[in-house]
């Protein structure tokens, strides 16, 4: 099933089930036409199952996304199962192969109950972000820099990373290994439904600001990743490439990047080549992942293609690089500088909102802004 089947699918599938709970609302629940509108969208998502390992929706602002794409929003089966997640406060909706029917029943009927809760089932995952931030945080980022325990980052970790970037700014070897360690602890926290801004916080009581910054961002991009479904090796490449996205400005001397002025027009250029440089680094080393080299190239490339570097053709960047974009503008915004103050929460939200659907992809947008301000 190619993606454009996939949403032609999820959208009966939807039909049925919305026609199924309205009916609800006639008829018990036993009805033969109600049982016939669930027996016609489990064996619909049972057909899709057979092809993909699973199927994911996600409700985004007021659109539900399947496959990094909108489902119709025209369609008034999608309106009504919207507002029926909202309902019961559910923002994804995975199901896994091997999907029962009892499995399936089940989920309608809650859907359709008055109060009762929506339960997860073996082959059907509901997930709902509960990210906080507040705005104190935000104005000075290194409240939270002494904390220990469950959710810190620890030291381990960003010296890890530290040395790392030493190392590639020498030219040697990545360790690949290291940077998956990291990426697989991070993982792990969010399994733990650890909430990873309260990382972020202690991360930034560091002053290695090249370091601290990647790994914010790594910490974003990973949870926005996990929330919108990626899971396995696709969502620790999406760490990976995180991590490695800004590799190319440890080629940028110190002076130009920490340059508290406007840069001249032969400093521009040289911070301009940072994002091929490092393109040019990573894509000859085993081991690291080609979305990392497309990362570290696209990740100054906006949603509309502007941007830098040029690329033409119509060119649109992956969308683990989309989320890369908005985690860096978001993390440099919000960082002191020797340059620059923290700005505060309002403005950055004004600069995402501002560039939505020109500089930043408009659905990922919305999705960041709803976890940061909840």
């Amino acid at each position: 099933m190619d993606e454009q089947d996939s949403h032609i699918a999820l959208t009966r599938v939807i039909a049925q089930i919305t026609a199924a709970i309205a009916n609800m609302q006639l008829y018990s629940s036993a009805h033969p036409q109600i049982a016939k509108y669930v027996e016609k969208a489990f064996h619909m998502l049972e057909d899709g199952l057979k092809t993909r390992p699973e199927l994911t929706i996600m409700l985004v602002g007021d659109d539900l996304v399947s496959d990094n794409r909108p489902l119709p929003a025209e369609s008034a089966y999608v309106a009504n199962f919207v507002r029926l997640l909202k309902k019961k406060t559910i923002e994804r909706m995975t199901f896994v192969a091997g999907l029962t029917k009892s499995e399936f029943q089940a989920l309608v009927l809650d859907i359709a109950a008055a109060s009762a809760p929506v339960r997860s089932w073996a082959h059907i995952k509901l997930g709902k972000v509960e990210l906080r931030v507040k705005e104190e945080q935000q104005l000075a980022p290194g409240a939270a820099g002494g904390q220990a325990g469950r959710g810190a980052l620890q030291a381990n970790d960003l010296e890890q990373l530290k040395e790392l970037y030493l190392n590639i700014r020498k030219f040697k070897k990545i360790d690949i290994h290291g940077i998956n360690d990291i990426v697989s602890r991070f993982i792990s926290e969010f399994r733990r439904e650890i909430n990873p801004l309260s990382i972020l916080a202690s991360v930034k009581s560091a002053h290695e600001y090249t370091f601290t910054h990647v790994t914010n961002v790594g910490i974003l991009t990973m949870t926005q990743a996990e929330f919108l479904g990626f899971q396995g090796e696709h969502l620790r490449h999406i760490g990976v490439a995180s991590l490695l996205h800004d590799v190319g400005k440890l080629f940028v001397s110190e002076e130009i990047l920490s340059k508290p002025g406007m840069l001249t027009p032969e400093e521009r250029k040289i911070m301009d080549a940072h994002p091929v440089k490092g393109a040019r680094y990573l894509v000859g080393h085993d081991g690291v992942p080609k979305l990392a080299v497309l990362a570290a190239l696209e990740h100054h490339v906006k949603y509309d293609g502007t941007g830098y570097p040029s690329i033409r053709g119509g060119w649109q960047p992956n969308i683990a690089s989309q989320m890369i974009e908005i985690a860096d503008v978001f993390d440099a915004m919000r960082s002191r500088r020797s340059y620059q103050e923290p700005h505060p929460l309002e403005k950055i939200i004004g600069v995402l909102r501002g560039g939505s659907g020109k500089a930043f992809n408009p659905l990922l947008v919305e999705h960041f802004l709803q976890m940061i301000t909840r």
